[in-house]
């Protein structure tokens, strides 16, 4: 829906440019609120779809204000972390704590019933896996449980660094399991504790995966650690507090990751390396997800699904606060074979089309030259009702990546790029920087610097968008006078801001389909007695006034029409969904229908009449009140 980079001062500055922008091309401000419109009047937003989501796809330039959606989004207790000093008594320190977690893991409990007890071994959840998690939770519950858990830690992580230590290693049962204080020497320590608090040394830790409304979390203060195995927490509360050292976290799934629970990861200093295979490094499904490192030069390393990554009901947060770090995510492949794999990270909320809405995932990094390297849908990317945020604070930073990246968005989702200063270099295969299709808007407006903006020989960026359904998409891109430009490996001129105007292709077919709609498509194409085929559609359409297939049946008509072609027409333009009202007047244009159809508020089918209009070679209604789009440019194509 919308991607950013390099945020102006002023948001009004920043709408004033892309007013003027949108202005020049003959689109205007309507163009912005196509995503809007298409949702009021489509079909509801499926479970799970972010409050924050439906907003922003209704007022797309609030997009830019990441510090706002950060704020909205992540817990407060989080944001303001620091390690404070303190004449506790670690005793006292621990027993509020202990009682704190054993509160928060009676509302967990409460708020969620027995999730299967490893859903999603695949790396990603898969919708099926995710209804049912959600079957199976109190959301509201859920999210007490969760709060009462990050609040807790934070209080205990705060005030424990500086608390009177003891000397002795020793270890309890409490409420919540076992208790283990280490030693200042270099220990081992098995995944069985529900709470390990460990003095120093360089320390070894096993980890499994957290389930069954469990707690784990690990504290430890000082010393080159290592931490592997599995952390993802399932249906439970898992922290790691890490104050000191060079540490290395290899895990197959977890660091800061959750389904139906909450998972944090704070490390607070050290040059630290995280490397894991999937759904890791920030990472959450109907739960909180967070990784913070407060300082140092680090590297993150994943598969895939991660650094940053929310799907249903989930936020997940990878928030690195200084250094010169470096995030790579190699990638899943892709089942489209689209020339790369699937990454899902970076600041990427990822949905399942007509199924359940994506998350919320955010990347934020305060300080330090940076280098972001990923695949597809990546480095602020939104999927189906998602939101995906990379907010670079400073720094001359470098980001890398295939297509559907670095602010980009799709299907109802919002994709947000901001980079606050530096001289930057942006690169990508095509479909980035500043590029939109499917009705989406992208933004990518970096004005401080002579930055480097790469594509390939993909033409789908630097301001290009594509038309789909008669509507158009809007891409932007802002850049300062000395930015340098580079297209397939060659130096190339600044892009016009007013590049042509261009239409998304159709769909292939995909014969024969398991798809109902795909399928009758397939049987219209090839039928041998196309007359009896349009007599059975005329039939379903007549028995069942609302059938799921009749936008279907209106692209049949335009492709194959048979002799009842004006009953089929007719019969269309009965159904109250506006978008098989306007493929209905694409396929069989009629002057009574075009006439109604002008009037609606409905833009899709506004599109559908004024190209209805052009075809009968009648003038439409000059009093008619259409979006400036359609006003001043000429009717296009209504693809799918």
């Amino acid at each position: 829906m919308a991607g950013c980079a390099g945020l102006p001062e002023r948001s009004s500055l920043l709408e004033s440019r892309v007013t003027s922008v949108l202005d020049r091309r003959g689109l205007g401000t309507d163009a912005l609120l196509v995503v809007d419109n298409l949702l009021r009047h489509g079909a509801p937003a499926p479970r799970a779809a972010p409050p924050l989501v439906l907003e922003l796809l209704a007022r797309p330039l609030a997009a830019v204000d990441a510090a706002r959606i950060f704020r909205e989004t992540v817990p407060a207790s989080l944001v303001a972390l620091e390690p404070t000093p303190s004449n506790a008594w670690f005793e006292d320190l621990l027993k509020t704590y202990v009682d704190e977690l054993t509160e928060a893991q009676r509302l967990l409990r409460a708020a969620t019933r027995e999730v299967e007890e490893d859903p999603f071994p695949g790396g990603v959840p898969s919708p099926r896996d995710l209804l049912a998690a959600a079957d199976a939770i109190d959301a509201p519950r859920l999210q007490r449980a969760n709060l009462a858990f990050i609040n807790a830690t934070s209080r205990f992580a705060t005030g424990v660094r500086n608390a009177r230590f003891p000397d002795e290693a020793r270890q309890l049962q409490s409420a919540i399991g076992t208790v283990v204080i280490g030693t200042r020497g270099n220990d081992r320590h098995g995944p069985d504790a529900a709470l390990i608090i460990d003095p120093g040394g360089d320390d070894v830790y096993e980890r499994a995966p957290v389930r069954g409304g469990a707690v784990s979390v690990i504290v430890d203060l000082g010393g080159n650690d290592e931490y592997r195995g599995d952390d993802l927490a399932i249906r439970g509360l898992s922290a790691i507090v890490d104050f000191s050292g060079d540490d290395r976290y290899a895990m197959e799934r977890g660091l800061g990751a959750a389904i139906a629970g909450t998972a944090l990861l704070l490390d607070y200093s050290g040059n630290d390396r995280y490397e894991a295979k999937f759904f890791s490094q920030g990472a959450a499904a109907f739960g909180i997800g967070a990784l913070i490192d407060f300082g140092g030069d680090d590297r993150y390393r994943l598969e895939a699904w991660g650094q940053g990554f929310g799907t249903a009901g989930g936020v997940g947060l990878l928030w690195d606060r200084d250094g010169n770090d470096q995030y790579a995510v190699a990638g899943v492949p892709d089942p489209f074979d689209r020339g790369s794999g699937l990454s899902g990270a970076q600041g990427a909320g990822f949905g399942f089309r007509g199924r359940v809405a994506g998350g919320l995932g955010i990347l934020r990094d305060d300080g330090g030259d940076d280098v972001y390297e990923a695949q597809m849908f990546a480095q602020g990317s939104g999927y189906y009702y998602g939101l995906g945020v990379l907010w670079d604070r400073g720094g001359a930073d470098r980001y890398q990546a295939f297509r559907y990246a670095q602010g980009n968005a799709a299907h109802q989702a919002v994709g947000v790029l901001v980079d606050a200063a530096g001289r930057d270099a942006y690169r990508a295969r095509g479909a980035a920087q500043g590029s939109a299709t499917a009705n989406g808007v992208g933004l990518l407006a970096d004005e401080g610097g002579a930055d480097r903006f790469e594509l390939g020989p993909d033409e789908r960026g630097w301001g290009r968008a594509e038309w789909l359904r008669g509507l158009p998409s809007v891409g932007v891109l802002l850049h300062a006078g000395s930015a340098q430009f580079t297209r397939d490996g060659k130096a190339v001129p600044a892009p016009p801001e007013d590049p042509p105007v261009a239409v998304q292709p159709p769909t292939a077919d995909l014969c024969p389909s398991s798809d109902p709609g795909e399928a009758l498509l397939c049987r219209v194409r090839d039928a041998s007695d196309l007359e009896q085929v349009w007599r059975e559609l005329a039939a379903i359409l007549r028995q069942q006034p609302e059938t799921p297939v009749a936008g279907w049946i209106a692209i049949a008509l335009a492709r194959r029409p048979a002799s009842n072609a004006e009953e089929i027409a007719a019969l269309l333009a009965n159904r109250r969904s506006c978008n098989v009202r306007a493929l209905a007047l694409r396929a069989w244009p009629a002057l009574p229908e075009a006439r109604t159809a002008i009037r609606s508020d409905c833009f899709r089918l506004q599109a559908a009449a004024r190209a209805a209009f052009a075809r009968l070679g009648v003038a439409p209604p000059a009093d008619a009140a259409l979006p400036a789009f359609l006003r001043r440019l000429p009717p296009q194509e209504d693809t799918y």
